[in-house]
């Protein structure tokens, strides 16, 4: 099979990272893979240190409609001198030139058309005018979606079959553990022998909810007076606002002694598995939400707030637990039940591994995935 998948991004951000893992699957079961992104991109870097085939000279992001027109003729030209079988859109910008490209080749090959398959990482709503709705409705084969929470609003935005929805969760491959870390964390970090260790990770952000775990850590310490809580984080310099939030909360809760922040670096995933517990403290998005799966794959449980798809992958009691409001002392709740109980944080730690090996399976993506391909193909 030809595919053709957009995932026309500058950024390296949770959608890229799921059109990018398909992507691989794709080529690694034998299929013919074409990503259309960004030049020059994040994006595009990561795409090719996974040795996929780039198509970078079609600019679908253009606000000018002689660029755009001209996006669309090279477009097709490339859809019909490739023979693509099928489209991929992971991207709403762009997706009416694959829509309408699509078409204008179909025309011609009337027994074997070309269908459009839209992959929805993102519960932004649906610009509701006639067009658009008519894509959505009519023009578009099937959908993909992250997250359960996505299908609902879609469903809700336009009058789909549910028959053309399938909800493929992001994979994660499970390394053989123990893996083996670069050093003695306890020594490199300064964290006493016996002390539980926190994690949470990802950009410094207001919807990351970093301040407000700081605000649970403030009252685990009551209880677990040597909790540490690591903060690997990225893309975050030391004078943006929101990096220096979080300094002053943590000088304010007098943090300093508990409190590691860590630069990005290559051993991320043995971090998180040295931790005992993972925290997803977001407050908004994580529709696709790679950490929590990235903990379960190094058997780390996860206690999480009730946000995007993270009540569909977070099973209280479990694989982690599931805080009841997005409040410190909610979260602290749930954090206290399993630093106080290491049992339970070994099943807990147990039942993420299991979920990462059968729930998010790399294969099941890929296997789920061609079946709505060919759903699309035979329709």
């Amino acid at each position: 099979m030809k595919i053709l998948i957009g995932s026309n991004v500058h950024w390296w951000n949770a959608e890229a990272a799921y059109a990018a893992a398909i992507a691989q699957l794709l080529k690694q079961a034998g299929h013919s893979v074409f990503v259309l992104t960004r030049p020059d991109s994040l994006n595009s870097k990561h795409l090719s240190e996974r040795g996929l085939r780039l198509l970078t000279h079609i600019n679908l992001n253009s606000k000018n409609p002689f660029q755009l027109l001209v996006a669309y003729r090279k477009l097709k030209k490339f859809l019909l001198e490739e023979q693509i079988d099928l489209i991929n859109a992971h991207r709403s910008e762009g997706f009416p030139l694959f829509i309408f490209a699509a078409r204008s080749l179909s025309a011609n090959r009337i027994e074997n058309p070309i269908p459009v398959i839209r992959t929805r990482g993102t519960t932004r709503p649906l610009l509701q005018h006639w067009l658009n709705r008519k894509m959505h409705i009519d023009w578009t084969a099937n959908y993909i979606t992250a997250g359960e929470i996505v299908t609902e609003r879609l469903l809700d935005a336009v009058p789909i079959s549910p028959e053309k929805l399938k909800t493929i969760y992001y994979p994660v491959e499970c390394p053989d553990l123990p893996l083996k870390p670069p050093g003695d964390y306890r020594t490199e970090f300064e964290i006493p022998q016996k002390a539980k260790v926190l994690a949470v990770v990802g950009r410094i952000r207001p919807v990351k909810g970093q301040r407000i775990l700081l605000q649970s850590l403030s009252q685990l310490l009551t209880e677990f007076p040597d909790l540490v809580l690591l903060i690997p984080y990225r893309d975050t310099a030391g004078n943006e606002p929101e990096m220096q939030a979080l300094h002053n909360d943590i000088r304010r809760f007098k943090l300093e002694a508990h409190v590691r922040l860590i630069t990005v670096r290559e051993d991320i995933r043995q971090l998180m598995e040295f931790a005992d517990v993972g925290v997803v403290s977001s407050v908004e998005s994580e529709v696709i939400c790679r950490v929590a799966v990235e903990f379960f794959s190094v058997a780390t449980p996860v206690v999480a707030f009730p946000t995007g798809c993270l009540p569909e992958i977070i099973r209280h009691g479990e694989n982690g637990y599931l805080a009841e409001t997005q409040t410190a002392e909610s979260l602290t709740e749930e954090l206290r039940k399993i630093l106080a109980n290491p049992e339970l944080c070994e099943r807990l730690g147990q039942g993420a591994r299991r979920d990462a090996e059968t729930r998010f399976n790399p294969q099941i993506m890929l296997t789920e995935t061609l079946k709505v391909f060919e759903q699309a193909l035979n329709h």
